[in-house]
């Protein structure tokens, strides 16, 4: 028993008044907190109530309507409540994705990254096969691995150049090595500064007889990019899946989606998914991805395109910092490399910044996102204080007035941008 369930059994508050009473503390905290972390985002107000309303609390199934009915549609043989409302809001959403990302196929029902992975591997592989994704020390996520050998894939991995590329030399290497085709390159990158050409690699899997390898292209972290036009689309360089969740710089709910051009490939991953993978895709953030999808249809460019220079102006404001080097970055991400990284990462966060570190080759780095305070509508001016305020803590000099400066600035930061807030609100 740990001190805490000692404390809470020995005096009980009411539980009503204990959870109220920690939560305001909370939301009081977070109001001057500011988010500089890479993995998340926020959603816009019209998406959040949508997917909050009570009546939407419900079994979503990928049933079929029955001819003649508005309300009832049949799955599994089962009779279940059809949602005509829901249906008109996805087309709406497939519309968009269809326009962003050139791609006529998209899958909904995945919940998560780490979802998608499982799903389009399960579906588009055969245990026993090779799995080449890339490796931890290049920003490959830490689940990967284990989650092929789990499914009964084999992996391996292949590792990005100094200058961020794939190492076309070291993954020739290793499909000699291999014995056999791998069945799929992963490409699930999480911390992507500079867009990975697909191009050579397709072209190398291709010289080598490998034209049915498939290349699966996690976007997880890049994904509003892709759709606002500020980052190259893989499938146009010969990815065959681009796949990824949908709360990073694509400001949506915690889920995920699956695009593609192959019929053949989008219906073994629909099958698949139907045969056990997902029951319900959870109707409320659901609603919230769609709502989000057809506002980035309409702002998802200007917000990418400031995402990217708001990113560009703390790098410069950010040059110079003794004992730090700054990545070169062309998306939303800016990583700061330096040994005291961990430890800058806890002061930050006690001060109010929420920043991850994690590791590039090896090397300790602060990683920070710029896509939740560009679509809270952060100003340059604002931009340049923050700035200030991090120099201050990573140079072991920050004080009581940066705690005052960074509360001033999230004050101002209260409204949703590139949505469709403002006019709900007019």
């Amino acid at each position: 028993m740990n001190s805490l369930t000692h404390a809470l059994s020995a005096s009980p508050p009411g539980a009503h008044d204990f959870i109220i009473e920690q939560f305001q503390q909370a939301c009081a905290r977070r109001v001057s907190t500011l988010s500089l972390t890479a993995n998340e985002n926020i959603l816009s107000e019209t998406a959040r109530t949508l997917g909050q309303n009570r009546f939407y609390e419900r079994y979503l199934f990928n049933a079929q309507a029955i001819d003649g009915q508005r309300y009832a549609a049949q799955f599994n043989g089962m009779h279940v409540e059809h949602f005509p409302e829901v249906e008109a809001l996805k087309t709406l959403a497939t519309q968009a994705v269809q326009a962003m990302f050139n791609a006529p196929f998209v899958e909904y029902r995945v919940l998560s990254g780490v979802h998608c992975t499982l799903s389009v591997l399960s579906a588009l592989t055969e245990p026993g096969d090779t799995i080449l994704s890339l490796a931890p020390e290049s920003g490959g996520h830490f689940a990967t691995g284990p989650l092929v050998q789990k499914i009964g894939r084999r992996s391996a991995f292949f590792t990005l150049t100094a200058d961020g590329q794939v190492d076309l030399e070291a993954v020739d290497q290793t499909l000699q090595a291999l014995g056999t085709a791998p069945a799929a390159v992963l490409f699930d990158h999480g911390l992507t500064t500079r867009a990975i050409a697909i191009e050579p690699l397709r072209t190398l899997l291709n010289r080598r007889g490998l034209e049915r390898t498939l290349i699966i292209y996690d976007a997880s972290h890049t994904l509003g990019l892709i759709a606002g036009q500020a980052f190259p689309n893989p499938l146009d360089e010969g990815a065959d899946i681009l796949q990824g969740n949908t709360h990073k710089s694509l400001a949506g709910p915690h889920r995920a989606l699956i695009v593609c051009r192959s019929a053949d490939l989008a219906w073994r991953i629909e099958q698949t998914l139907s045969s056990g993978l997902v029951s319900s895709p959870n109707l409320p953030g659901l609603l919230q991805l769609f709502v989000t999808l057809v506002e980035t249809r309409h702002y998802g460019q200007a917000y990418a395109q400031r995402m990217c220079a708001n990113t560009r102006q703390l790098h410069d404001a950010l040059k110079g910092l003794p004992g730090w080097t700054l990545h070169p970055t062309d998306t939303h991400l800016l990583l700061l490399e330096g040994p005291l990284a961990r430890q800058a990462a806890q002061e930050l966060n006690e001060l109010g910044i929420r920043v991850n570190n994690k590791q590039v080759h090896g090397r300790d780095c602060l990683r920070f996102g710029l896509q939740e305070i560009t679509r809270l509508g952060i100003s340059s001016e604002d931009l340049d204080a923050l700035a200030h305020i991090i120099r201050n803590v990573l140079s072991g000099g920050a004080n009581g007035v940066d705690r005052i400066r960074l509360s001033h600035i999230c004050q101002r930061l209260n409204r949703i941008h590139y949505s469709f807030d403002p006019e709900v609100c007019r």
